[in-house]
């Protein structure tokens, strides 16, 4: 495969990810609601955030709390689906729930997916940043 052709089939993989981790619509209505100007600031103080809560989920993985896991998995979703990364934010809800129905080891469980889909959706998302809004 020559260098052009295995850049247009990675730029297809990378755009196809970004459909797939972030959701348009919640873009544009953020847009309606805002501006178009407002949505890289918010996007990267999305993404500095997440930092921090994918931080302490993983330090809630090592302490085994629960209780943490829960608080932070409910933020992270919670700004997630604001900013579009839908299956993220339906992931952390679903940890969530298991962490109020009392079902710890399988939330806990859950993490290394939920750190992995977590990566990718901001990548995803910083993505889409740099294609630019209107």
């Amino acid at each position: 495969m020559n260098s052009t052709l295995a850049s247009d089939a990675a730029t297809h993989q990378n755009s196809q990810e970004v459909s797939e981790l972030v959701d348009e619509s919640v873009l544009e209505q953020m847009i309606r609601d805002t501006s178009a100007d407002i949505i890289p600031i918010l996007i990267d103080h999305y993404v500095e955030e997440s930092q921090t809560r994918l931080v302490a989920i993983k330090e809630a993985v090592t302490q085994k709390d629960a209780q943490m896991l829960e608080f932070e998995v409910h933020t992270l979703g919670s700004t997630a689906l604001s900013l579009g990364n839908r299956p993220l934010g339906e992931l952390a809800r679903a940890l969530e729930k298991q962490c109020l129905e009392q079902s710890h080891d399988a939330a806990f469980r859950q993490v290394d997916v939920l750190l992995e889909l977590a990566e990718r959706s901001i990548k995803a998302l910083l993505e889409r940043k740099e294609a630019g809004f209107s």
